[in-house]
Formats: C-alpha cells, structure tokens, sequence
C-alpha cells in the first residue's frame, strides 16, 4: 500500500489555527517546493482564495464568516463568497440596480477593480456607458442593461435639482423658505424627510443631503432606513420614555 507522502490534514489544521495563510507558507507546512502539491491538497480539504493580494492568500470553507455582502476579511486580505475579484465584479454589477463605476466598487470591496472591470469588459460580460463624464459597468443582459441606465441617469437628475438649490443663483428667498419648511418639522419628521430625500438620490444620498440641510450625516442614514424598513411608528415622535417627564407637585403640609 502506497503511504502518502503529503498529509492534507496539516494544511487544514494549520489554515484553522491560522485562518489565512499565502501558498509560500502552506509549502513549508507540507515540506513541498511546488504550488500543483499544495493546490491539490488544498481541493481534498475545500479552500477558498483572496480576491486581493491577486489571489495569493488561501482559507478553508468552513472559515469565513461572510457578511450581507458575501464579503470576509481578515488582516486586510479580503475574500468573496463569489469567489475571485472579477467573478464578484460580475456578481455585484449584475445583481445592481443601476449598475457601478470603479469607484464605487472601490469604495465597496476596498481594493482596485479597474483592470478587472476592463477585462470583463473587454471579454463582453459587462456593458459600459459614459454619463456625465464618468464610466459606469453594467450588466451584459440587455434588459437589465437598460433598466439599470435609466436608474442611473434618473439619479443623476434628482443630483442635479439637489446641486440647483446649493447653488449661489438660486434666490436667497428660495433657500430660506427651504429652512424654515425644515425648521417647523418635529425632530422625527426631519429625519424622515432627509431619508425620503436621500432616497430619491440614491448612491451618495446620505451625504449630499446632510451638506445640504445642515443635519447629521446618520440622521439621514437612519431616516432612510426607517422609511425602507416601512416599520415607522405613525403615532410616536419621540421614543418611549423620551421628552420631558412629568413633575409630581409637593403639598405642603
């Protein structure tokens, strides 16, 4: 009976204690000098590779704890439930709502997307379109395509009615009148307003909305979360407990 000279086993126990690890390191484990050993080994046990450091760092199934993303980092090597950088490219610009330009996947998956993006691009998996002066990817599947275009030329125009009222031709009565409406609203009706507006922005919303009303940049994330969530409490302003108290009189005796 042929005795196994590599042992798989010792590349899980090793990936378990040290939840990542590069190929450099799982060679020394298996006291190999070839890659083809270690991937071999690896398929017996089920891994998973880093979609950053390009795929050098390698972690069983079992390991990652994925958030609503389907992304895991750990030591700022960062892995996709989607697999490599381009397959979660795909997956995210295909499954978007008015699809993503570079730096905006940047800012989500926090590495570099744009050699990506171009291959897949290049290759026809994804479609590309120049709107206000920036690329935007987007899916191959013509309805979709279309679909998310239009999403994203209609964010574009709520952005420039927003960018009309900040600017400096719009009349000092105009804004004014603008602050007052805001300025009579309850605390929880100012959020809800700033969420619905933000809303309507889409990408970006939160912020723009908080420069231009002058509140809280997560006052406006958690109005939008309210009126997406639907759960709003019609009757409540303030949360149970909040407000003044009621102050028991004294009697003097």
């Amino acid at each position: 009976m042929k005795i196994e000279k590599y042992s798989s086993i010792e590349l899980y126990n090793y990936l378990i204690l040290n939840k990542i690890a590069p190929i450099d390191d799982l060679k020394k484990v298996l006291g190999t000098n070839t890659d083809k050993t270690v991937i071999r080994k690896l398929k017996q046990i089920s891994y998973r590779t880093s979609y950053s450091h390009r795929g050098k760092y390698y972690t069983t199934t079992d390991i990652p704890e994925f958030n609503e993303l389907g992304l895991w980092s750990y030591n700022d090597v960062f892995f996709s439930k989607y697999d490599t950088l381009s397959d979660t490219v795909q997956h995210f610009i295909d499954n978007s709502e008015k699809g993503f330009s570079a730096r905006e996947l940047d800012d989500i998956l926090r590495v570099s997307t744009k050699e990506a993006l171009l291959n897949s691009y290049k290759k026809g998996l994804l479609l590309r379109k120049k709107i206000s002066g920036n690329y935007y990817y987007f899916s191959s599947k013509a309805l979709i395509f279309q679909q998310q275009v239009n999403d994203r030329e209609a964010t574009f125009k709520s952005i420039a009615s927003t960018e009309i009222l900040k600017n400096d031709s719009v009349s000092d009565k105009v804004k004014a009148a603008i602050i007052l409406f805001f300025s009579i609203l309850n605390e929880k009706q100012k959020r809800l307003y700033a969420g619905l507006e933000s809303l309507k922005l889409g990408y970006g919303g939160d912020k723009i909305i908080s420069e231009l009303i002058g509140v809280d940049v997560h006052t406006v994330s958690k109005g939008r979360k309210e009126i997406v969530s639907g759960k709003i409490d019609n009757e409540r302003i303030r949360c149970k407990g909040g407000g003044r108290h009621n102050v028991k009189k004294k009697v003097l005796k």
